[in-house]
């Protein structure tokens, strides 16, 4: 008879928020399923029990990698308990792949191993491509969110199904269904560009997204402050907002701003992006998001010396901004380490902010990225093929 008790890993506050829907519609599925494993706040509300929190787990960058070691070899011995004492017979990994891929491999060595299902998969398509043979030996199932991954993995043997990307449902109360290819998907260009295209506004709104992590807003915050400040030089109407992290002191944010107090900081990012005619994004899922808004950007990124000369040797793309790699070209501008100076990030966002026709060609090629993510209900594709392999 087949376990109802699921161990479900995140170790981030974005595979919480997407792993708390794969829970839902579970339960929606056999309401008897319980879940255990590590998340957050959203996977708690859905009933998740957590051995630990996410706000324990979080990795910044290479360096922070030795001091955490020890932590989660403990963590992983506790699962490895739980697993045997629960009979658990299906695992769900989301992302997270350093501690995910090696709690797999350990699980596969088990007595009567559990059924493993990955979903958002490493990026093994910008660094670290060996890690797809190690999947292929400990993963059954991989549930992916860009379509260009299913053939990157399943030229290495690996079952692996494009779900869609988890932020066409998240959201869906900012987003305009409309009808391409045959089938629904959702087009932010109808949603909210209208307004940006009819004139270059002469109060105009920035919007400031330096990221979740203490560490990303410190490195990129006051940078976004001081471009804003040479900005308001130039141009005296401009208003300027901080998307903040809900986790975070807004303390953090005022100590940075200081006396700018034109500078405000908004509690939700998503109604900000709507508002706003150009964003300065922290490199992430944030570019995507800013995407499928509609709001025209410039995508940012500092880490300390160390992490950025690791990366350097393992990374291999030419653009780093998810935006840029699901387009498969370049259609906003990236702003990496040296390059991020208050000088050049000025002169990109004056020129998204005067220039009408850049605005028109960058929220036009958003529609090929929002096409390319797929048609929504991620979550609940996901929670099929976990449910199939429950059965």
């Amino acid at each position: 008879m087949p376990s109802n008790n699921i161990l479900i890993i995140s170790g981030e506050v974005s595979g919480d928020l997407h792993a708390a829907p794969v829970v839902f519609e579970l339960k929606k599925l056999k309401s008897e399923l319980a879940f255990w494993g590590t998340g957050g706040h959203q996977m708690s509300e859905t009933g998740v029990e957590l051995l630990a929190h996410i706000d324990d787990l979080a990795v910044m960058g290479f360096s922070d990698i030795p001091k955490m070691l020890p932590r989660l070899s403990r963590l992983r011995k506790t699962i490895l308990k739980q697993v045997a004492s629960r009979k658990t017979q299906l695992v769900i990994l989301v992302d997270y792949p350093g501690f995910n891929l090696n709690l797999a491999k350990v699980l596969k060595g088990i007595d009567n191993p559990p059924k493993i299902l990955y979903y958002i998969a490493p990026q093994v398509w910008a660094w670290r491509s060996g890690r797809i043979r190690k999947m292929s030996r400990v993963v059954d199932r991989l549930a992916v969110v860009f379509p260009f991954e299913v053939e990157l993995f399943r030229a290495e043997g690996i079952k692996v199904d494009f779900v869609g990307h988890p932020l066409l449902d998240e959201l869906g109360d900012y987003l305009t269904p409309t009808v391409n290819h045959g089938g629904m998907t959702t087009n932010p260009i109808s949603a909210v560009s209208p307004p940006r295209l009819t004139a270059v506004s002469d109060k105009p709104l920035l919007a400031l997204l330096p990221g979740s992590r203490v560490q990303e807003i410190k490195r990129h915050l006051p940078i976004m402050v001081n471009a804003a400040l040479r900005l308001r030089e130039t141009i005296p109407n401009l208003k300027a907002a901080i998307g903040c992290a809900p986790n975070l002191d807004k303390r953090l944010y005022e100590d940075i701003i200081g006396d700018s107090s034109w500078i405000e900081l908004h509690n939700d990012s998503r109604d900000l992006l709507l508002e706003a005619d150009a964003a300065a994004v922290c490199s992430g899922t944030a570019t995507l998001e800013t995407a499928l808004m509609g709001t025209p950007q410039v995508v940012v990124y500092h880490t300390s010396t160390l992490n950025y000369l690791i990366a350097k040797t393992f990374v291999h793309l030419k653009n780093i901004a998810l935006v840029n790699v699901v387009a498969g070209k370049r259609i906003v501008p990236e702003l990496i380490q040296y390059d991020l100076t208050p000088q050049n990030l000025t002169r990109e966002l004056k020129e998204l902010l005067s220039d009408k026709q850049k605005q028109v060609e960058m929220i036009n090629a958003y529609k090929d990225v929002t096409i390319r993510l797929g048609t929504g209900n991620a979550a609940k594709n996901v929670a099929k093929i976990a449910f199939d392999m429950l059965e």
